[in-house]
């Protein structure tokens, strides 16, 4: 009987983590765009695997349409959209799409109105019936009206009530100048909300769900056909006004520097918000912008949360990004810390702020945050809802079809000088709102202490 020799294992150095796999191919699938009878266009993808699909609506009845007295309209019509119809009630409503194992939303933002449908293929026609029916013909009945305003006014209160919440609030009404539809929140307040009526919703609906300015798109294991016959028998003669994208201001509360701390008697920690009015998603500077951010705050590996985190233990996280809409979003630099290095805090974000504008990043994190971007693209594109986010925004921002297919070789082309000259033109110290939310008892001496502009205090019962 011969030996039997056992394999030597190779050897492994485990004291280094294995570095990154070569990077799979990838293809965006394939976009198609069509208009039905009545002009509504359609984007439609096909995607391959499971059989299933979504379906979004996009309506030109967001929140730049609102008069500033009925601020939270677009967020409360969408929100009542499936609270019946002329010929269901809300629990039917709600019925049919639950045997229809489809899942339903409404999401309303400043650039548009989304409804949303995902189901099975085998359901998806009657489930886009449902859908067609709730924006086109809701009923609005007035107990609704009623419970859902209800609901959004609680939602407000219970905001107030939460640092973080409240933090994100404030720091919209404080980087954006008052005129500005953007510096209020998008879902109203307490006040604008108790005067809306059911005759506001019925005429919001009316002027602002209409195909004119609406976009349909398509992402599921359908041929494009498939999705023609469909989209022609459900929106095909559907007819409304035109409804024209009002002007707005995106103007900065101010040129400088500032501090508001918004007063919470005995919190124990400090939310902060740092930032200013940044850009549109159609700036030429878009791919070097999220790689300058990504090394900068947008990644759990980014300069600030080393910092602040790692290096100085004063959060569980801190963030950075750019609110890229059809008008200029908010710059904002995100975190909460213990009152007791508030200032510290400041101190280092700053620092990093300063830093990425002073010299250009190092070969390393440039590489890194590129991979990071192109690595990640695709993992979000696994799912129709994914796909269709993705369509959702070649419509909303006029992209062209193909933008995608070269996505991930425009992140990777990215050069250094390029990371630099963005950080400079796109983030300015000088000009950002520092808002801290917490207590000023404790934080007002510090940080006025770091000179970084006038420091105001606003009672949270004073917020309108």
């Amino acid at each position: 009987m011969g030996t039997n020799a056992t394999p030597t294992p190779e050897r492994v150095d485990r004291s280094q983590p294995p570095g990154p796999g070569p990077r799979r191919p990838f293809a965006f699938p394939v976009i198609e765009r069509f208009e039905l009878a009545n002009g509504l266009p359609v984007l439609t993808a096909r995607t391959e695997g499971l059989p299933v699909a979504t379906l979004a609506l996009l309506v030109p009845a967001s929140g730049v349409f609102e008069p500033e007295d009925r601020a939270g309209l677009a967020s409360l019509s969408g929100a009542l959209l499936d609270s019946g119809t002329d010929r269901r009630s809300a629990f039917e409503i709600a019925e049919t799409f639950e045997s229809l194992g489809a899942h339903f939303g409404v999401g309303t933002g400043w650039d548009t109105t989304e409804v949303e449908l995902t189901a099975l293929t085998s359901t998806l026609s009657p489930g886009t019936e449902l859908m067609a029916e709730l924006v086109r013909s809701p009923s609005f009945p007035g107990d609704e009206v009623d419970r859902v305003r209800k609901e959004h006014i609680a939602s407000i209160l219970q905001r107030r009530a939460e640092p973080r919440g409240l933090a994100n609030e404030v720091a919209a009404r404080f980087f954006f100048a008052p005129e500005s539809p953007f510096s209020r929140p998008l879902g109203g307040t307490t006040h604008t909300l108790q005067g809306l009526t059911r005759q506001d919703i019925v005429d919001f609906h009316r002027g602002h769900y209409t195909p004119f300015g609406a976009t349909l798109v398509v992402a599921g294991n359908l041929d494009p056909e498939d999705v023609r016959d469909l989209a022609e028998a459900t929106f095909g003669d559907w007819v409304g006004p035109a409804s024209v994208r009002p002007v707005v201001s995106s103007a900065p509360a101010a040129r400088a520097r500032r501090v508001v701390i918004v007063d919470r008697p005995g919190s124990v920690q400090s939310e902060l918000r740092v930032g200013h009015v940044g850009v549109a998603r159609s700036t030429p500077d878009y791919f070097p912008l999220i790689v300058m951010n990504t090394i900068l705050g947008g990644a759990f590996t980014s300069r600030l949360n080393l910092n602040l985190r790692e290096k100085q233990g004063f959060t569980y996280g801190v963030s950075s990004g750019f609110a890229m809409r059809r008008n200029p979003g908010p710059f904002v630099i995100s975190t909460a810390v213990q009152s007791e290095v508030t200032a510290a805090a400041l101190t280092e974000i700053f620092r990093e702020v300063e830093a990425i504008r002073d010299a250009p990043v190092s070969a390393s994190e440039l590489q890194d945050a590129r991979n990071y971007i192109a690595g990640v693209f695709p993992l979000r594109l696994e799912t129709t809802e994914g796909v269709t986010a993705r369509l959702v925004e070649l419509a909303l921002h006029g992209l062209p079809l193909d933008y995608f297919d070269a996505y991930r070789d425009r992140v990777l082309e990215v050069p250094a000088d390029e990371v630099l000259r963005v950080a400079r033109q796109h983030v300015r110290p000088e000009e950002m709102c520092v808002v801290i939310v917490g207590d000023a008892a404790q934080v007002r001496g510090p940080v006025e202490a770091l000179d970084l502009g006038p420091v105001e205090v606003v009672n949270v019962e004073d917020l309108p």
